[in-house]
C-alpha cells in the first residue's frame, strides 16, 4: 500500500469518528485517580520471527512491518541478532512452542496473546506477539490474527466497538488495512505526541 501524503497531514486530518476511536483505543490508566495516558516506541524497533516460519507468515509479518514504516516513518528493521531483537513474534501449533516467550506459568491455550514492556514514562522497550495458528479456520484468520496482535505491542491496546471493519476491532474479519486504520496509527506515532501525554495534551496537537 503507498501512502502518498505526508505523515503528518494525515494525522492532522482526522475525522470526528477517527478520533473519538483514537481516544478510546490509545489511553490507559495505571493506578485509579491518575490521568489516562498513551504509551508508544521511543526507540528502533527490531523484530525477530520465531517458531513457524511458513513463508506467508513471514510475508504477512514483514509487510505489515513496512506498511507501519512506512506510515509512521519510524525506524524498523528485521533482525537476526538476538541482542538488538525487542518485538518478538511466535508462530506455534501446540502450547508448548510459546512456553519459553511467556510469563505466564500456563502455556498458551488461546488463539493469541500479547504483552508489553513499558516503563515508567510509558515507553515500550518490547513487545511479544504469540500466535497459536491451530485455533484459526484458515490463513486469512491467521493473517487478521497478525496484524492484530502486532499493532497492540505498538500501543494501540485497547478495542474499539465504534470501528466495526477496523484492525482495532478484535471481533472484525476484515485483515486489509484501510485509510481509517491509517490515519490513527499516523496520528500515534507524530513527533510531537510524547511517550505519557495525557488525553488533553494531545487534542491540542491533534485539534489546535
Amino acid at each position: 500500500m503507498f501512502v502518498a501524503i505526508s505523515i503528518d497531514a494525515y494525522a492532522q486530518k482526522l475525522t470526528e469518528n477517527e478520533k473519538t476511536v483514537f481516544d478510546e483505543i490509545v489511553y490507559k490508566r495505571k493506578k485509579v485517580g491518575e490521568y489516562e495516558t498513551l504509551s508508544k516506541w521511543a526507540i528502533p524497533i527490531r523484530y525477530k520471527i520465531y517458531g513457524d516460519t511458513s513463508s506467508y507468515l513471514v510475508k504477512e509479518v514483514d509487510s505489515f512491518f513496512n506498511l507501519i514504516k512506512k506510515i509512521t516513518s519510524y525506524d524498523i528493521k528485521k533482525t537476526d541478532n538476538a541482542d538488538e531483537e525487542n518485538f518478538t513474534i511466535v508462530f506455534g501449533t501446540k502450547p508448548g512452542d510459546f512456553k519459553e516467550y511467556t510469563l505466564s506459568k500456563a502455556p498458551l491455550e488461546a488463539a493469541a496473546s500479547y504483552r508489553k514492556r513499558v516503563t515508567s514514562n510509558s515507553e515500550i522497550k518490547r513487545a511479544h506477539s504469540l500466535i497459536n495458528t491451530k485455533k484459526f479456520r484458515d490463513r486469512i484468520n491467521i493473517k487478521n490474527a497478525v496484524k492484530k496482535n502486532i499493532i497492540k505491542g505498538l500501543g494501540f491496546e485497547n478495542d474499539s466497538k465504534l470501528a466495526p471493519n477496523s484492525i482495532f476491532n478484535t471481533k472484525s474479519d476484515n485483515y486489509k488495512i484501510e485509510d481509517f486504520d491509517i490515519h490513527i496509527i499516523s496520528a500515534l506515532y507524530l513527533q510531537a505526541i510524547k511517550p505519557g501525554m495525557t488525553r488533553d495534551e494531545v487534542d491540542k496537537i491533534l485539534n489546535p
